[in-house]
């Protein structure tokens, strides 16, 4: 009889143990079907108060600030940081229709956005010279984090 209890507790153990497995297993999958489920995407059907589209910035000229709003580049892309936050402009400054024309980055801060008269378009101004963005240090892109 000693031989069949060790023999009939094990018996008992292996349907035991399975039945852990299976529930941690549920669990799990459980878990992460949880998280998937709260992942949905949301929508917009219109544009948010106090945002803007990132085509209304590209393409527009910098103005300076301190040489009388003279035209001092094209805005050609933004740097945004992993939270979404613009962090930098870049602007093409230089050069006579594109050629020669070299890149800079601006900062976000450094920038001063306002409202055309009509209220449709951004004016973009910076406090610095023509001549201070052609001596300032060219912006080269990282092309491994595009």
């Amino acid at each position: 009889m000693k031989m069949i209890k060790p023999v009939f507790l094990g018996t008992l153990m292996v349907p035991a143990f399975m039945f852990a497995a299976t529930a941690v297993n549920a669990n799990e999958h459980t878990e992460t079907s949880e998280i998937t489920t709260s992942m949905e995407a949301t929508y917009l059907t219109s544009q948010p108060e106090g945002t803007f589209h990132a085509d209304s910035l590209t393409g527009n000229q910098v103005k300076s600030s301190v040489e009388d709003d003279e035209d001092i580049g094209t805005i050609s892309d933004l740097i945004i940081d992993e939270d979404g936050q613009i962090r930098a402009v870049v602007v093409g400054v230089g050069g006579f229709l594109g050629m020669g024309e070299k890149d800079v980055a601006i900062e976000w801060d450094s920038l001063e956005l306002t409202k055309d008269e009509d209220g449709d378009d951004y004016v973009i101004r910076v406090s610095a010279s023509e001549d201070a963005l052609e001596n300032a240090e060219e912006y080269e892109r990282d092309n491994d984090n595009n």
